[in-house]
Formats: structure tokens, sequence, C-alpha cells
């Protein structure tokens, strides 16, 4: 009797601790984390806006055609446009996710060489602006990035890809070549 004594009293004892642990006190969450959790979430909201978006528009037959190639880009581009019209810089990326991608991109620029600086603004014309829903201007170059910096950024959808414009970072829709997120003034503006 004795020992069923000891064996409840150590029961309650046990569901008193455990429930006494699971009340108020909640486990704190990384900050960082968090954010990497929004900013695949709002990716994935655009992924579903664009789904959305292009999805009444006829599938592209495989084609060397230039100008059929050219005209579903665009078809693209103005069906994803039209249903962001008031997205605005910052609303993919949002204000934590830029300050870690501003951070990982002064670390970047302090990283490279005075001819790396300089090839960076080279073919880029003069008071270039970029913005959200603009397309990307065929004009100039698709800067690819570095390994070594994509790799200490999230990773994206193959229809999303980072680009490095001037003194941008963007977030690009390279099957629609529109510009998705801008992040200004990632780097110093370069003196002409």
């Amino acid at each position: 009797m004795r020992m069923l004594l000891v064996l409840a009293f150590t029961a309650s004892l046990t569901v008193t601790a455990m429930s006494a642990g699971t009340g108020a006190q909640e486990s704190p969450v990384n900050p960082f984390a968090q954010e990497m959790v929004d900013f695949r979430a709002r990716v994935n909201d655009y992924m579903k806006l664009r789904d959305k978006a292009t999805a009444n528009l006829p599938d592209l037959e495989e084609t060397k055609d230039p100008a059929k190639i050219s005209a579903r880009e665009k078809a693209l581009g103005q069906a994803i446009a039209a249903a962001r019209q008031t997205a605005k810089s910052g609303d993919v990326f949002g204000p934590e996710m830029s300050k870690y991608l501003r951070t990982i991109l002064a670390e970047d620029w302090k990283s490279r060489s005075a001819a790396d600086r300089k090839a960076l603004f080279e073919e880029i014309p003069p008071n270039l602006k970029l913005t959200v829903n603009q397309v990307y201007p065929t004009t100039i170059p698709l800067v690819t990035l570095p390994a070594k910096l994509l790799m200490k950024l999230p990773m994206l959808p193959e229809a999303l890809e980072y680009r490095l414009v001037d003194h941008y970072f963007l977030l690009r829709d390279r099957d629609a070549n529109l510009v998705i997120d801008v992040l200004p003034k990632v780097y110093p503006t370069r003196n002409r």
C-alpha cells in the first residue's frame, strides 16, 4: 500500500511539473530564423499570386522564335504587374530581411577589389532607376552574383533570381523579366 501511495504521489508531482513547464513559459524564437520563415512566406505568396495571374495565359509551345518568346515574356510580366499594382519596394524582402541583405552586401562590397567595384558600374547607363513591376531593361547586362555571395542568401524558387545592378539589389522574375522587389543603395553610388 505504501508503495502505491509513493507511486501516486510521484505521478502527481510529475504531472504538476509537466503542466507547469508547458504553461506561460514559451521557448524564445530566434529572430533571424523567424525572418527567414517570414521571407519564405512572402516569396511563396508572390509565387501563388504569379500562378493565379498567369493561369489564363496560353502555354508557350517549345519554340526558338525570339518574337514568340518575347511576346510570352511580355504577357507574363503584364499579367503579374497588373495583379501587383500596389506593390512597392520592400514588400517581398521585408524590413528585417532588408537589414540582413544590406549587411551581407556591405561585407561583399568590402571584400571586392577596386577593379571588381568598378566593373559593377560599367555598361550601366547613368541615372538608372529601377522600380517594382518594371521590366528589367534589356539594354543592360544581367549581372550574376558570385557563388560566395549567393551561398549567404536565402534560396529562391527557380522562377526567381537575385540581381545586382548599379547600386540596386533586385529580386527578378526570370520568366517575366520583371523586377519583383528592389533594395536601393546597397552599394555606394558611382562617381561619374
